[in-house]
């Protein structure tokens, strides 16, 4: 278990914006296929939290069906996808990469490692370079706002 209290996050364009007053549980790198293609990613990180411990303080997530035992939550706006809910645990799972210091948990599992991509075990010894300047970024900052845009 992990304890950043309280954690903010929100998706790319700063429609949705959430806080977490609870411990974060998990955390864990998930290889399965619905990840891979909810994401465009060959993994997702995730923290499990109660479900009553996320609130929304701008805007409410889109949903989506993606199993006959879970929605998926995701900006309608620009797309990113928030939030895994399984049906009947009380629990949520929070894409980590959309806390606004999400460097500061480190998942601690893996699961569908059977659909993991088989490059993905080397991919740290690729070679590496920081992100290029890309121009005026329309993405909203990594904490809250009192408005957006």
């Amino acid at each position: 278990m992990i304890r950043f209290e309280p954690m903010s996050g929100g998706c790319q364009c700063g429609a949705l914006r959430y806080h977490i007053e609870a411990a974060l549980e998990g955390p864990e790198l998930c290889h399965c296929r619905m990840c891979q293609k909810a994401h465009g990613a060959p993994a997702v990180a995730w923290g499990t939290i109660p479900a009553a411990a996320l609130v929304w303080s701008r805007g409410l997530p889109a949903e989506f069906r993606s199993s006959d035992h879970a929605v998926r939550e995701f900006c309608a706006r620009c797309g990113t996808p928030l939030i895994f809910r399984p049906d009947g645990q009380g629990t949520i799972d929070i894409a980590l990469a959309t806390l606004d210091q999400p460097q500061d948990i480190a998942p601690e599992e893996q699961y569908g490692i059977d659909t993991r991509m088989p490059w993905f075990p080397g991919a740290h010894l690729l070679p590496a370079k920081p992100s290029p300047g890309r121009g005026r970024t329309f993405q909203h900052p990594d904490h809250d706002t009192p408005t957006w845009p």
